[in-house]
């Protein structure tokens, strides 16, 4: 099954540190201010020059940025620097701190509720992407999100063909014959989730 996110259909709410718009949220229904959920997929734009993430104790956090470079410290810890194209994985229990205004983009995974992972894709026109590019043919529970972080592509599923422009998203789950094609060079952030068992 193939469920198609258009931006305009996120909602986009005020934090402390900016805005955030939440693309997709589990079990549906689930609330983000109750930490309710399985898994969320959002994106935020941090206007702080220095943040203080929100602590989420029952998750893992994957991070990414859509645009700029920001410096994270985890616990007190050194400060790195996190550029586009790179991937972040830290617990949410972490007290984590950020210098710099970007625009990111998150998966957050309950802790022995879900698992996964988070890959970028930088593509040129015409270039074509694979069901199997995350691995996800090894589990039929598995669900695929891609988002256009920039850019333009065209994603077909079980003889379904739809255009995620910037800031649509696409989520599928199960086992599908998945070809995703830019139709202009673009960006775009693939994350992969799993439900556990038990």
């Amino acid at each position: 099954m193939m469920r198609i996110i258009r931006k305009e259909a996120c909602n986009t709410k005020v934090w402390s540190g900016g805005t955030t718009t939440e693309i997709a949220i589990y079990p549906e229904g689930a609330d983000y201010a109750e930490r309710d959920f399985i898994w969320r997929i959002s994106s935020a734009a941090v206007e702080d020059e220095e943040s203080t993430f929100t602590s989420l104790p029952d998750y893992m956090r994957y991070l990414t940025l859509r645009q700029g470079s920001m410096g994270l410290s985890h616990d007190g810890g050194e400060w790195h620097i996190l550029r586009p194209g790179e991937v972040e994985y830290f617990d949410g229990a972490s007290e984590t701190k950020s210098r710099g205004r970007v625009t990111d983009f998150n998966l957050m995974l309950r802790k022995g509720k879900a698992e996964g992972g988070m890959e970028i894709f930088s593509l040129k026109k015409g270039e074509r992407l694979s069901f199997g590019a995350m691995g996800a043919e090894e589990s039929d529970e598995a669900e695929l999100a891609f988002f256009v972080s920039s850019g333009e592509a065209e994603i077909a599923a079980n003889g379904e063909s739809e255009v995620l422009k910037t800031g649509d998203a696409a989520l599928l789950s199960g086992k599908e014959d998945l070809s995703l094609c830019a139709l202009e060079d673009s960006s775009i952030f693939a994350a992969l989730i799993k439900l556990c068992e038990g």
